[in-house]
């Protein structure tokens, strides 16, 4: 009985230290208390030091001779859970050894549900971040199938003082990377668009409809897509040098290498674009410019040495086509001669467009179409004819403000514009206006 009442005492002192955070202290007690009673709440408390202390090795075991006590017990799932999470999920994510991180995730994933929302996300995504690092398109589509994005918070958080993406956009990240490497396209282009209503200023969610179309043969349209999304404020250069893989792709050679050269000259870290310089490469031979296309496989080979990055087959192929070996100058000198050139190329064709010079008299009148989208922050949109579903550029600043809607029927007028990407002209819709309503005769 004085025993009993001893280890009462003690126990309530531990909890109160436990509580101010003595955790040290506490954890030797309500261990001693465990091996003397095997309850709950003894396991429970000295689980919880143990994850304030680190000494996760002298837990786990008692855990798992238990099991029996942890599934009847949520609170004891809870720390459970917190307990591999911080000794194995954390610590393997920071030493970079994913398939740990992938084991241990998917073993609390397969304790806890999205109620335990905290640990529940937390684990999904260090798992999805495995998959994704291990290249395990199956797992990722397998993870994302856990919890739809509307059970996910939609607002960005805030980590050390910067946004971060919030759950449901590192979702949409996630399953749309999946679905593309699966080559599910048309469930791809059918969620990206989903998200891009949630989420219409990421960029990157517009790329992968586009990209989509591209993937289902439908050149035109990813084509005018890449271009729409080109001309997007903040547009990163990767988009342009996608439209140039498109054009390259379908034989538009001219076309291609126009927005190739608009790529390198945008702001991105020259090692990023080191397939790009590949892709001129190919063009400028299939255009018969051999120096040019030997200049830029050099600086390929170049950034690719100086990164100690593996040569792939085709650059392999074009370096011994120009015969490149082993010898190759450093990038910063490798990029002189191809600097030098997109500069040449982007002055001649300023020059050119100055001189173009374009009727502001309308080419066709009263034609009648609807707007496609309006999208925040994008200074221009596209009508949708109704005579020939063809779909007319048009500024934001055109449109009367009752009429920027998404699907607004409109009436306008044709006039010729300039398409600097393309270095020829163009048209776009001029003098918008509401459809008049017909008189009907009395």
């Amino acid at each position: 009985m004085e025993n009993t009442l001893s280890m009462t005492a003690a126990w309530q002192e531990a909890e109160e230290m436990r509580k101010s955070g003595k955790f040290e202290t506490a954890f030797l007690i309500f261990m001693e208390s465990f091996k003397a009673n095997a309850d709950e709440g003894s396991l429970w408390r000295a689980v919880h030091c143990a994850r304030k202390l680190g000494k996760f090795d002298e837990v786990v075991g008692l855990i798992e001779e238990n099991k029996g006590m942890l599934l009847s017990s949520q609170a004891l799932k809870n720390q459970f859970c917190w307990l591999q999470y911080d000794s194995l999920v954390d610590k393997n994510k920071k030493a970079g050894n994913w398939e740990a991180v992938l084991k241990a995730s998917e073993e609390i994933l397969e304790i806890v549900d999205d109620s335990n929302e905290l640990i529940f996300r937390l684990s999904l995504f260090s798992a999805i971040d495995a998959a994704k690092n291990l290249k395990d398109t199956q797992k990722l589509l397998e993870l994302t199938d856990r919890i739809g994005p509307e059970k996910l918070p939609s607002e960005s958080e805030s980590y050390k003082g910067k946004k971060i993406l919030s759950y449901r956009e590192r979702w949409y990240f996630a399953r749309l990377s999946a679905l593309f490497d699966a080559q599910l396209y048309e469930e791809c282009r059918e969620l990206s668009l989903q998200a891009i209503k949630q989420y219409s200023r990421r960029i990157e969610f517009s790329r992968r409809a586009a990209l989509c179309k591209m993937m289902l043969g439908k050149y035109g349209e990813a084509e005018e897509e890449l271009l729409a999304i080109s001309r997007m404020r903040g547009c990163p250069w990767y988009i342009v040098a996608d439209l140039a893989k498109l054009r390259f792709n379908i034989g538009s050679f001219n076309g291609a290498l126009e927005a190739a050269y608009e790529a390198t000259l945008m702001h991105g870290e020259l090692q990023s674009k080191v397939n790009l310089f590949t892709l001129i490469a190919k063009i400028q031979l299939v255009l018969g410019n051999s120096e040019s296309a030997k200049n830029h496989i050099m600086l390929a080979c170049s950034i690719r040495k100086d990164m100690k990055w593996k040569f792939n087959q085709e650059i392999t192929q074009l370096a011994s086509r120009f015969g490149i070996g082993d010898k190759v100058p450093l990038p910063k000198v490798a990029l002189k001669a191809c600097e030098k050139e997109w500069h040449e190329h982007t002055n001649n064709n300023s020059e050119k467009s100055e001189t173009v010079e374009c009727s502001s008299e309308p080419i066709k009148t009263a034609l009648q179409g609807f707007i496609t989208s309006i999208v925040d922050d994008r200074p221009f949109t596209f009508i949708s004819r109704a005579d020939n579903d063809q779909k007319v550029y048009a500024k934001i600043s055109d449109i009367p403000e009752d009429l920027r809607l998404s699907g607004a029927e409109v009436e306008f007028d044709l006039v010729e514009s300039f398409d600097k990407l393309k270095n020829k002209k163009s048209v776009r819709a001029t003098n918008i206006r509401a459809i008049e309503a017909e008189v009907v005769a009395a």
